[in-house]
């Protein structure tokens, strides 16, 4: 009995890791707004290009 319910917690988890990993954090990632920059915010000098990388 008891190793039945620790397995279904187990599956759970698995589960909802499986969704926060390959479902929800892809959608909340896009949602994310980038500065305006010209390389979409990765710039490492800041969040204006000034040409040094």
């Amino acid at each position: 009995m008891i190793q039945g319910i620790l397995v279904f917690i187990t599956f759970i988890i698995a589960v909802g890791y499986v969704l926060n990993k390959f479902i929800i954090a892809p959608i909340i990632e896009k949602k994310k707004v980038l500065p305006n920059t010209l390389d979409g915010g990765k710039t490492k000098c800041g969040s204006s290009n000034c040409g040094c990388h």
